[in-house]
C-alpha cells in the first residue's frame, strides 16, 4: 500500500490485529488522528503509544509492548479493510483489518 492509502487505513480507526495464521484477534489498535495510539490486548491489558507516517511506511512505540521500541511496518492489502503488515525487515506482524472477522483474500 502507498502513503495514502496507509493513512486512510489507519488514521483515526479501530483496526483489530489478528494472528497471521489463525485469523484469531490479538488485539485492537485506536489510531488517533492525534498521532497517539491505545492497544487493547486479548487478554485485557492495555498499552498507550504514538504513531507516525513515513513514506509508504508507518511506525508505532508503546509503552511496554514490543519492549517500548519504535517499529516501521509496511502494508500488503489482502481484502476489504484487511492488510497483512510486515516489519520493514520483511518479517510478518499482525494481519489488520477493520472487522473482527475479515474477509481475507491470498
Amino acid at each position: 500500500m502507498n502513503s495514502e492509502e496507509i493513512q486512510t487505513f489507519l488514521k483515526g480507526r479501530s483496526v483489530y490485529g489478528l494472528d497471521p495464521d489463525t485469523h484469531e484477534v490479538v488485539a485492537c489498535i485506536d489510531y488517533g488522528t492525534d498521532g497517539t495510539c491505545l492497544c487493547r490486548f486479548a487478554n485485557g491489558d492495555t498499552d498507550k503509544g504514538v504513531y507516525g507516517f513515513e513514506g509508504d511506511t508507518y511506525w508505532t512505540r508503546y509503552e511496554t509492548f514490543r519492549e517500548g521500541k519504535r517499529h516501521a511496518f509496511r502494508l500488503e492489502r489482502k481484502g476489504p479493510g484487511v492488510a497483512q503488515a510486515y516489519f520493514t525487515d520483511g518479517r510478518i506482524a499482525f494481519l489488520q483489518s477493520h472487522d473482527a472477522k475479515p474477509d481475507i483474500r491470498e
